[in-house]
């Protein structure tokens, strides 16, 4: 006897119940993938975003300035850079790498609003493919050569616009107070909430001259033309004492471990949302059961096997949840794709977060997910169908006939 095509039969005799089943599956292969594609969206933008503006791929600094990065230290800069640009230069590992100056201050202004803010120095033709100022500018110019590009709630805070100027005050590196006055050029939106509220981005002349730190630089931020190199390109590097190369998963601290063993989390959820959608099954075959006794004395006194009863239902559960599964996952896929070309702006809902994610989330789109997300629901679906098709093979002719 074909157990496959007698366990098609029964399915088609009661359509609506399956279909009610496969929907509870179609919902769960769905939410796997749809969901499985945000979050990877989601978190490999947060950390494309942390890499690009802040820590590289490898970010060289002296050991005491990194020890305090948080509290931005621009006394501790690098001072002597000729050795370490000839490493870079030489390496085969690198791609490109870029400097940066960073420091805290406090912003004055003409309309007598003041603020602290984030002053960060880039040359943005090296940083085209990081930063890419003239891409983020809002209004104005990128020129930071005539002036200074603020961010936008920044400059929405402190009333300003493209022309006005403003007047900033730091701490030099030999500690004594340095102020300049610049003209704002452009306004920008960095994408990320924290930098949009305090950020100031100067050329490196202006914020040499507002720290008096002549050539040298805080951070040297390394871009590798493969990231799974980053380890045996540190272990190539031969950097003078004072300072030191760290992997960006090292100076993110918490993030990092967050970014690590996040896909371990979201797979148990995903587990857990199938195995609650495989309840319907064990349900629907249960009651199956019940309502197909004498059907199941019939073929055991046709000679099927208890074997061959426990196929056939387990077949008809693992059918339901596969095919409902399946379809919602393309479903999923498709949902993806289509929010991955237009992008979701999560603007309003993050900006008073301080966890980097970006604007901007582009669901990500990956085939294997699909085939993760019917593995799971065809194997939680087989697993709910054991215990009915058990109770199935399980009763006798003289059963059956006792229950009808």
């Amino acid at each position: 006897m074909d157990i496959k095509k007698l366990a098609l039969r029964n399915l088609m005799r009661n359509k609506r119940r399956s279909l009610l089943t496969a929907l509870s599956l179609f919902v769960s292969g769905f939410v796997i993938v749809a969901l499985h594609g945000y979050l990877k969206g989601a978190l490999n933008a947060s950390r494309e975003l942390i890499i690009k503006l802040d820590t590289g791929h490898v970010l060289i600094t002296t050991k005491d300035y990194f020890e305090r990065r948080i509290f931005l230290p621009q006394e501790e800069y690098i001072e002597e850079l000729d050795e370490v640009i000839r490493l870079l230069e030489n390496s085969k590992y690198v791609d490109f790498y870029t400097f940066r100056i960073k420091a805290g201050g406090m912003v004055f202004t003409k309309n007598g609003i003041n603020k602290t803010g984030y002053l960060f120095a880039i040359d943005p033709e090296k940083e085209s493919k990081t930063f890419e100022l003239k891409k983020k500018i809002v209004e104005g110019t990128s020129d930071l050569e005539k002036g200074c590009v603020i961010a936008s709630d920044l400059a929405r805070t402190l009333k300003l616009k493209p022309g006005d100027t403003l007047t900033i005050l730091t701490r030099s590196v030999s500690g004594g107070l340095s102020a300049v006055k610049l003209p704002v050029s452009g306004i920008a939106s960095i994408g990320y909430a924290t930098l949009d509220r305090s950020l100031i981005i100067l050329s490196f002349q202006h914020a040499k001259k507002l720290l008096k730190m002549g050539d040298g630089t805080h951070e040297i931020l390394v871009f590798l033309k493969k990231e799974k190199d980053i380890n045996r390109f540190i272990k190539s590097l031969h950097l003078p004492e004072e300072l030191t190369a760290n992997p960006y998963t090292f100076t993110l601290g918490g993030f990092a471990f967050f970014y690590k063993f996040a896909d371990v989390f979201y797979l148990s959820i995903y587990i857990l949302i199938t195995l609650l959608a495989a309840f319907a099954i064990v349900n629907t075959m249960t009651v199956a059961v019940f309502e197909r006794m004498r059907e199941i004395g019939t073929l055991k006194a046709l000679g099927m096997t208890d074997n061959e009863i426990f196929k056939l239902f387990g077949l008809e559960g693992t059918i339901i949840g596969s095919t409902g599964g399946l379809a919602g996952g393309l479903v999923g896929l498709l949902t993806n794709a289509i929010l991955h070309a237009k992008g979701m702006n999560f603007e309003s809902l993050i900006k008073g977060i301080e966890f980097p994610f970006p604007y901007i989330i582009r669901p990500s789109v990956n085939l294997w997910i699909l085939v993760l997300a019917f593995i799971i629901v065809t194997s939680m679906s087989f697993l709910a169908s054991i215990f009915p098709a058990l109770r199935a093979k399980k009763l006798t002719p003289q059963d059956t006939l006792r229950s009808i």
